[in-house]
């Protein structure tokens, strides 16, 4: 997350710079003519009064003249305060979701059958049911989700339920009105692009199979030193927001796959490829 207060530090060092250029300049050119620890790391630290009269710490690149220490702290400005107005964007709509493939899958399955509890959830999505029990109650309390009484839901409203009755003693969920927009949402361009601000590591891996080609799940926690619950349950939850869809060949040929390229890999896993959709998306952050 971009923090505002490394904004704020980057453009006082920078006006520092150019209101004390002089002193800068001095520092820079007595610290060339001697020796010492600053030419091993090719930076030197100063202390400079800041416009208000306050003291900084500013550490200069023993290579760059003043104008160019205080340039280089603009333009990181303006790329943080770029990062931070994309992070804004996702407030008022999947900031309240935590980052979690699993909340996704939450929403998705909870859309499909109407209503669920933990435990009846954490089966159909192949997930641990303390985690998908604590995933509701946060997504409960973002307003995402709300609480059923157990009496009131019938089987003909509780798809995954195979019993007339359910039971009556389990605490069952439902998709909210918010959370009913928020997967409308993510139907939209811009809710894909925000998918892949909102789960960084769900950027990485299409990002990943859209330059390298078809992956698996194992394979990629295995490169990118990842548990492997944690990227399956990631590219389903992108395959459910449509980023990313099942390679459906028997075989992949080696041009198609330059992860470990052969002449072709015979189908022994689920292997994952970008949709249009996911492209896409990547055009669009990239943007």
């Amino acid at each position: 997350m971009v923090s505002q207060a490394e904004i704020d530090r980057l453009r006082l060092e920078a006006d520092t710079i150019m209101t004390r250029f002089q002193q800068v300049e001095e520092a820079l050119n007595r610290a060339r003519s001697e020796s010492g620890a600053h030419w091993e790391t090719g930076e030197l630290t100063i202390t400079l009064d800041t416009p208000r009269g306050d003291s900084i710490d500013v550490t200069l690149n023993l290579d760059y003249d003043p104008a160019s220490n205080a340039q280089s702290r603009y333009e990181r400005v303006k790329h943080l305060e770029a990062e931070l107005e994309r992070e804004k964007q996702i407030v008022g709509q999947l900031a309240p979701l935590p980052a979690d493939p699993v909340a996704y899958l939450i929403c998705y399955h909870l859309d499909a059958v109407e209503g669920n509890y933990p435990r009846s959830m954490a089966g159909h999505l192949d997930a641990q049911r303390d985690h998908v029990e604590s995933l509701c109650e946060e997504m409960e309390t973002a307003g995402l989700l709300e609480r059923v009484e157990s009496g009131t839901v019938k089987q003909r409203r509780v798809k995954a339920k195979q019993a007339d009755e359910v039971r009556q003693h389990h605490t069952y969920y439902r998709l909210s009105r918010d959370g009913d927009h928020l997967l409308r949402f993510l139907d939209e361009p811009e809710g894909a692009v925000n998918v892949l601000r909102h789960l960084p590591d769900g950027h990485i891996l299409v990002q990943r199979l859209a330059r390298s080609g078809p992956d698996y799940p194992r394979m990629t926690a295995e490169e990118l030193d990842m548990e492997f619950e944690y990227v399956r349950h990631l590219y389903r939850a992108l395959r459910q927001i449509g980023l990313v869809t099942k390679y459906e060949g028997s075989t992949i040929k080696g041009t198609e796959r330059k992860l470990k390229p052969k002449d072709e890999t015979h189908r022994k896993h689920t292997y994952y490829v970008t949709t249009d959709r996911g492209d896409e998306a990547l055009r669009r952050l990239d943007d």
